[in-house]
């Protein structure tokens, strides 16, 4: 699971948790409003992770330039999965 991916899924579960209590204290059903946001939390998912990948391939492209230009080898491969890795240590997924 990416790290995009966690955060959508705890959105959903806080926005769904939200809409029961509003229901139980309103008798307002919002359960639309729901899926709407999380359809929106979706697509919003969707463009980060696309946004990862080009951050991903412009560090493999300035690694390989840089060590062209010098000599020097600079470890780029994995940031995306570095960084999922990371929050999940740091929310405990």
């Amino acid at each position: 699971m990416g790290i995009f991916d966690g955060l959508k899924d705890k959105a959903s579960e806080l926005l769904q948790t939200a809409t029961e209590k509003v229901t139980e204290a309103t008798g307002v059903d919002l359960s639309g409003v729901t899926d709407q946001a999380t359809e929106h939390a979706e697509g919003l998912t969707d463009q980060a992770q696309g946004l990862g990948e080009t951050a991903q391939d412009h560090a493999n492209t300035a690694g390989d330039q840089l060590a062209d230009a010098t000599g020097i080898e600079v470890p780029t491969e994995g940031l995306t999965d570095q960084a999922t890795d990371k929050f999940n240590d740091l929310t405990g997924r």
